[in-house]
């Protein structure tokens, strides 16, 4: 039994062995093969690949070996093995197909006609067998086969490959029966909008002249006239104009739909927070008002009542220097609406009447009393009421009272420990000593929030502890970081005419400090919140230029390239991006970065 059992293991190691040897030769061969055909040696590389056809079996060994047999002109011996295969499965339709290509090569069109719609006849009773001749039609070029192969299948499976003709025709840039397939896809398929959608979104984002915008409004509108009630292809429309930045359009369609289905209010609301979004801040109003116009019975009047002021708030602050009258205005529409709109929801209502009074209007024990009161009536959920209590630590740092602040943030800190709001009261709590001017304890607070699990925390605490590494260290007098820190301060807290002025007085006392290009980067920073992107991407392309080789030049080039974006110079913003990624490999933007270059580029 011993015997046995030990002649048994010697076998099969001998035979394990056997094989190893035999697989490290076919790789060996393998390798030697492909460089043959890389070399353009095809004769060689042929030997080789019919060989490890032979041994292996594997279609990309004989796929191969018949390139390589085109290659050489040897249609005769590509024809003799193809035939003697099919002796072999008469029913494969690659070999078929492969056999066909050979006849066409060799100007034996009837041949290659007759082989290629065998191998349809094969493949039309199966789905996947369908998708596999097309495939390799396709590969071949061979678009009108490919087609036949589709619409047969369809017949003989009932399967719809609508979308499979459909990008087919795209590959043809026959964009109008691209689209017919498509959107009869779509009309049997609603639930497929999303995918729809996706495909045209990188048709659209890969049609160099433009001529698609055309084709797909004239079919869709089409489609809409002849069945009136299929919102579907409403739906799509109001996409394509929204891709294509036609939202006066896309939302003129919303109302008509409204109109006829008395039931739009939400899309509506939907589409003006988009709006809201791409600040598209008097379209947004508009929706809203829409919506408003229909009276306060109407179920959606509170939603796009509240949106409605939340937009109105933005719009007016969003500039450098809002108008007082303004901004008092608002005031009172916002102190008008606490009576109108239910308590739970007045949580935006609060946060930006808390903001106009505090960072605007300088009234701070209003704003206080207005949070201790919202907090106090236990009006919203745990986490806005730990958003507002932090607002109420800024507030009282405004306000001249950093202790009541620096307390006010710990209470947030303690109670959300480990979440993103917990993490911001602590990077509050050194940003206020930054401002002023406790420097060592700042940036030691700001060390341990480096590990934050909250991603922008963490980036926010790193920029602004090397920041304090690099300049205060080196600055023994600290009198240049008090003058940044109190310009950081007024940017803060709004106050953007005297922060220009305190970034100015840098430049004058210390026109070769290095804090310069820390200057020109918070002045980019300032011309971005106020929305003048052209004035913030000149001054974020200086610092990423002038000082390519210092600490912000990465961050300069990302907001550079972002603000192109904003600006629609897409060309600018794609050779930025892409500038990021080449020569800052290791910068915290490059992951975004690709991905912005991605959606700019709509690479598949």
């Amino acid at each position: 039994m011993k015997k046995n059992i030990t002649k048994y293991f010697w076998i099969t190691a001998v035979l394990f062995l056997i094989l190893q040897f035999s697989v490290s030769a076919q790789n060996a061969d393998a390798q030697l093969a492909l460089k043959y055909y890389q070399n353009q040696e095809y004769d060689k590389a042929a030997t080789l690949y019919e060989k490890l056809y032979r041994e292996t079996g594997y279609k990309n060994n004989r796929d191969y070996y018949l390139r390589c047999l085109s290659e050489l002109n040897d249609y005769e011996t590509s024809e003799k093995f193809l035939k003697k295969e099919l002796k072999k499965n008469k029913y494969d339709y690659y070999l078929i197909i492969d056999l066909g290509m050979v006849y066409q090569s060799s100007n034996k069109f009837a041949e290659a006609k007759s082989e290629f719609e065998e191998a349809i006849n094969i493949v039309k009773t199966n789905q996947n067998n369908v998708l596999g001749a097309a495939s390799a039609f396709i590969g071949y070029r061979q678009y009108e086969y490919a087609e036949k192969a589709y619409i047969a299948g369809g017949k003989s499976t009932n399967y719809d490959f609508s979308m499979d003709l459909g990008n087919l025709y795209y590959i043809q840039r026959d964009y109008e029966k691209m689209m017919g397939q498509y959107l009869n896809y779509l009309e049997k398929n609603p639930q497929s909008l999303s995918n729809i959608q996706s495909r045209l979104q990188f048709v659209m984002a890969n049609d160099i002249d433009q001529s698609i915008d055309a084709v797909v409004e004239s079919m869709l509108l089409q489609k809409i006239q002849e069945n009136p009630q299929n919102q579907v292809f409403n739906k799509l429309l109001i996409w394509q104009y929204s891709q294509t930045g036609r939202y006066k359009q896309a939302l003129n369609q919303l109302y008509a739909i409204d109109k006829r289905t008395r039931s739009g209010e939400n899309d509506i609301i939907e589409f003006g927070s988009l709006l809201y979004d791409n600040m598209e801040y008097d379209l947004a109003m508009e929706a809203f008002g829409y919506v408003m116009a229909k009276g306060k019975e109407n179920p959606f009047y509170n939603v796009a009542y509240i949106e409605n002021l939340n937009v109105l708030y933005t719009k007016t602050t969003s500039k450098l220097n809002p108008d007082r009258e303004e901004l008092q205005k608002l005031e009172s529409m916002l102190e008008e609406s606490l009576s109108i709109v239910l308590r739970k929801e007045s949580y935006k209502i609060i946060y930006a009447l808390v903001n106009i009074k505090a960072f605007y209007l300088n009234k701070y024990d209003e704003a206080i009393a207005l949070i201790n009161k919202s907090i106090g009536e236990r009006r919203f959920q745990p986490d806005q009421e730990m958003v507002l209590k932090l607002l109420l630590g800024d507030i009282y740092f405004l306000n001249n009272n950093p202790w009541d602040a620096i307390l006010t943030y710990a209470q947030v800190e303690k109670a959300s420990t480990e979440s993103p709001v917990g993490h911001e009261a602590r990077f509050k709590k050194a940003k206020l000593a930054y401002y002023t001017g406790q420097f060592k304890w700042a940036q030691a607070q700001l060390d341990v929030l480096k590990s934050s699990t909250s991603k922008l925390i963490a980036n926010d605490a790193m920029e602004l502890s090397m920041f304090i590494a690099d300049n205060y260290n080196l600055d023994t007098t600290e009198v240049t970081m008090q003058i940044f820190a109190r310009a950081d301060f007024y940017i803060f807290s709004k106050q953007y005419d005297k922060a220009f002025a305190t970034l100015d007085s840098v430049i004058a006392l210390y026109p070769s400090h290095g804090l310069i290009d820390d200057v020109l980067y918070r002045k980019a920073g300032i011309y971005e919140v106020g929305g003048d992107y052209a004035k913030a991407a000149e001054f974020y392309n200086q610092v990423a230029t002038t000082y390519y080789y210092d600490i912000l030049a990465d961050n300069a080039l990302f907001k550079y390239a972002q603000c192109e974006e904003k600006l629609n110079n897409k060309a600018a913003a794609q050779d930025a991006y892409l500038k990021l990624i080449t020569d800052f490999p290791g910068s915290i933007f490059t992951v975004e970065a690709r991905k912005n270059l991605r959606n700019l580029t709509k690479t598949p």
